[in-house]
């Protein structure tokens, strides 16, 4: 059985590299929806109708398990779209992200987009999963931007520098909660002097006791494939071959 992968591009291309490396025989479709991306900046009405339509693209493909490698899904409205699908098997990553924190922190930053930063849903879900610990959200609109546009190195340090030296000496740790961020890991923990947590340890860790069928592997993006190939290259030394999809729109917001 393939696994489907959503995210809208380079962030949950990760995910996917790092769990091709850790299963190389399992069969996983990754869908970066690129074409309306980046996502953290809609309204969750938008982000509910992006999430739907993909959702429905992967259930004609017949994939019956999907992993939403993007926290503003997870966030916003990850947990709404669940009961829709009771054939399938949807997974958000904000539990898992959370859960793999063991050590103590009395206060952890949650970098995250504006979707994901407005609902509130990291600092909620730290406070019922970690005890005693507070979390504080500070997004950063135009880091998957910057990232997914290959900006500069210094213009993308530069921006991390003003919107989180403020947070330096007040934090015990950050939580990277988009799975872009990683690629910024570094300056992130550089800037703040504090350990980072990501989601793709725990979600190749919720694959660990499983057997996953065998089969191939397959990237595709609702913009341009060659671009992205592109990207892949530069970012994580690696030949991809990216295919077209063609995701239809079905106006599904909620009544």
């Amino acid at each position: 059985m393939t696994i489907g992968i959503l995210d809208s591009g380079l962030g949950g291309y990760s995910v996917y590299h790092a769990l091709r490396a850790a299963y190389p025989h399992a069969s996983f479709l990754f869908l970066a929806d690129q074409a309306n991306a980046p996502f953290g900046d809609k309204t969750k009405e938008a982000i509910f109708d992006i999430a739907g339509d993909a959702i429905e693209w992967f259930k004609a493909r017949g994939i019956s398990e999907i992993l939403i490698a993007c926290n503003t899904i997870s966030a916003l409205v990850v947990e709404e779209l669940i009961p829709l699908y009771p054939e399938l098997k949807i997974t958000g990553i904000i539990d898992p992200t959370i859960r793999q924190i063991s050590a103590h922190h009395d206060t952890i930053l949650v970098a995250a987009t504006q979707g994901t930063t407005n609902s509130e849903a990291y600092p909620r879900k730290i406070s019922a999963l970690l005890k005693d610990t507070q979390g504080i959200g500070v997004a950063l609109p135009k880091l998957v931007l910057q990232l997914e546009g290959l900006a500069p190195k210094s213009e993308i340090d530069a921006y991390l520098e003003s919107v989180l030296s403020p947070y330096k000496n007040k934090v015990q740790a950050v939580i990277l909660a988009c799975t872009h961020y990683p690629l910024a890991r570094a300056t992130i923990e550089k800037i703040l002097g504090v350990k980072s947590y990501d989601s793709e340890t725990p979600i190749v860790k919720l694959f660990e006791n499983r057997v996953l069928e065998e089969g191939p592997c397959q990237v595709m993006t609702t913009k341009d494939p060659a671009f992205m190939a592109n990207k892949i290259k530069i970012l994580f030394d690696t030949e991809e071959n990216v295919v077209l999809a063609q995701v239809n729109h079905a106006d599904r917001r909620r009544q």
